[in-house]
């Protein structure tokens, strides 16, 4: 393909004298050695005399009116003489002649540019030809920079922002498009331009000013639930400042909050290095005990209970803690002695009683526990624990009946239960699975939360039949339970099941709670499966509104939009997913990046030819 900014001289040809005609006229004008002449008398050839070079290629234009670059030539020679009036009419006539000519169309909008200087009302033309000028000349710094200036001066923040961001690109060095491009994104409230004039400012050498600016946007980023972007920005701070421990501290709790554990122990061990505290013990404990490290994170909790360290909420916090990694250990005796003649805060109370009654049931202490499950049920009845102890038989909370078989069941089939929810609490599924297989021997499973859980760690597990089979006896003991419904029909969905029931079972848990972002997500999902595009459109930005911070409604709504040919949105929702953490987000950054590549080869055919009718018509293959 010719370069854009070459053009060739057209019209040249001239008559050649033929034996035994007429005399021949006066010899032929050489076009080209007056070209050459004119252009040395410009300023831009080195030459000091524009009105001589105008002159002669106003010769030129006479010989040759259809020739792009005469007119071009003739443009800039009134322009240097200053004759812009004139400088303008022909720099028009070069882009009539030479539309795709890059050259002749960067020379009118600079041109046009310097006249709205003393004329404002020639500003919005000036905006048009710079952005016909950059889509013809993307590698043109200058141009982007006087697009930014234009679109600034119409109070045209998005386009404003658009150059500043391109100029950045081009120029990665350049402060002043980054800091003038932050200030356009905070204009019109644009979170990924904000986000990249940030992190372009923050790379090298950032001043104090910028480390806030900064700091405020990873702020901004956990309040909208970005933690991926989050992370992120905190990481690129503490590269300009490794020596602040809260900036350590922020990405740990980003990374204990995304399930990161071993990667959270040692942004830990950072922070703990430069500033030991109460914090970082209870985190540190947190961490250890997700990854199965129980006696590791006693070992840290116990000093930190016994002297309550800490301010209240990390005290009671890590009370609570230090309660669940004894009776996780099997330590109910450990617990009950450290739980002796305490009273606790009224946040924690009512777990504490629980922990104190799933002591006395590992223990075989009866009395004691039912003692407690009664209390429990008295003080703290919204407390799930003590909520299902209340369904038992009446019989099974009298201490008289203790000994009898079905009441010790009760009450093991009960503490199992609530074992298995610590130990889903800390991801830990085998045990979780183990507890209520051990509860399901006592009795059957009377509640759905319980078996809702069993499924999901039948799922976690990779059993994915048991777990359909297990939701199965959650809908026979409640029919119309939305939960159970959604995560049937979706599991059912993924696994490749009967789409119609799956279908079934999901609009109706919709039609019980229309607002639910997630079950609007499966409805959408299933919608899409079932061929109905445009409803599952639909429906999947209905469930971007009601859940904006879910990357599994942005992924899906993506592959909806990819479907029908519109990339550049799908691009623009799995970017935004892109924002969170999330399994298989390795594998989305590549197909986003097949995308991105897939957009940019549309647009060069587009640019190649604007009558191809693939180049607006995509194929709507996925990537």
């Amino acid at each position: 393909m010719p370069d854009p900014r070459t053009l060739i001289l057209t019209g040249l040809a001239l008559p050649v004298l033929v034996a035994g005609q007429a005399p021949a006229p006066a010899p032929p004008v050489d076009v080209r050695a007056l070209m050459l002449k004119a252009r040395s008398l410009q300023l831009r050839g080195g030459g000091a005399d524009p009105a001589g070079a105008a002159a002669l290629y106003r010769k030129v234009v006479a010989l040759v009116p259809q020739s792009a670059e005469a007119h071009l030539r003739l443009s800039e020679s009134l322009q240097e003489a200053r004759d812009l009036p004139g400088a303008l009419a022909e720099a028009r006539k070069a882009v009539a002649l030479a539309p795709r000519s890059g050259e002749a169309m960067a020379h009118l909008a600079l041109l046009e540019m310097q006249m709205s200087q003393t004329d404002d009302a020639m500003d919005a033309q000036v905006q048009k030809d710079l952005k016909a000028a950059v889509d013809l000349l993307p590698q043109d710094p200058e141009l982007w920079a006087r697009l930014g200036e234009v679109s600034e001066e119409l109070h045209d923040a998005p386009e404003a922002l658009h150059a500043w961001l391109n100029l950045g690109r081009l120029r990665p060095a350049l402060t002043a498009a980054w800091e003038r491009a932050y200030l356009q994104a905070v204009a019109c409230d644009n979170y990924a331009g904000k986000r990249e004039a940030v992190l372009a400012l923050n790379q090298h050498h950032p001043d104090d000013r910028q480390l806030r600016m900064l700091e405020d946007l990873a702020r901004e980023q956990i309040k909208a639930g970005f933690l991926a972007h989050a992370e992120e920005s905190f990481l690129l701070l503490a590269k300009h400042l490794p020596q602040e421990p809260a900036i350590w501290m922020n990405i740990s709790l980003i990374r204990l909050q995304t399930s990161r554990f071993s990667e959270a122990l040692d942004s830990l061990g950072r922070a703990e290095a430069l500033q030991p505290g109460p914090r970082v013990t209870f985190d540190t404990a947190l961490a250890l005990m997700n990854l199965g490290r129980f006696s590791e994170a006693e070992a840290r909790l116990g000093p930190m209970v016994a002297s309550a360290q800490g301010d209240e909420a990390v005290a009671d916090g890590g009370r609570a803690l230090y309660a669940e990694c004894l009776l996780l250990q099997g330590q109910g005796a450990k617990l009950l002695a450290f739980m002796k003649g305490q009273s606790f805060a009224p946040r924690i109370a009512g777990e504490m009683q629980v922990y104190r009654c799933q002591a006395f049931i590992s223990l075989g202490d009866w009395k004691a526990a039912l003692a407690g499950i009664r209390e429990g049920i008295r003080l703290y009845p919204k407390v799930p624990f003590f909520a299902q102890a209340a369904t038992l038989p009446p019989h099974a909370l009298k201490y008289r009946f203790f000994s009898r078989r079905e009441a010790r069941a009760a009450l093991e089939q009960l503490h199992l239960e609530g074992m298995a929810a610590l130990w889903q609490e800390f991801r830990r599924w085998d045990r979780c699975l183990a507890a209520i297989e051990k509860a399901r021997t006592f009795g059957p499973i009377r509640t759905v939360d319980i078996l809702v859980m069993e499924s999901s760690a039948y799922e976690e597990l990779d059993r994915p039949q048991d777990a359909l089979r297990v939701l199965r006896e959650a809908r026979q003991l409640e029919p119309d339970n939305p939960l159970v419904e959604n995560n049937l029909g979706y599991l059912m969905l993924e696994q490749g099941q009967d789409l119609p029931e799956a279908a079934t079972l999901i609009e109706a848990a919709a039609k019980a709670t229309p607002d639910n972002g997630s079950v609007l997500d499966s409805l959408g999902w299933v919608q899409f499966k079932l061929g109905k595009v445009a409803q599952a459109e639909a429906t999947l930005r209905r469930a971007v509104e009601r859940s904006p911070f879910s990357p599994d409604v942005r992924m899906h709504l993506g592959e909806v939009l990819l479907s029908q040919g519109k990339l550049e949105e799908a691009a623009s929702q799995w970017e935004r997913a892109l924002a969170f953490v999330f399994p298989g987000r390795a594998a989305l950054e590549k197909r986003l990046a097949d995308l991105r590549l897939r957009i940019a080869k549309k647009e060069a055919r587009a640019e190649a030819d604007p009558a191809d009718p693939s180049s607006s018509n995509d194929d709507q293959e996925m990537p």
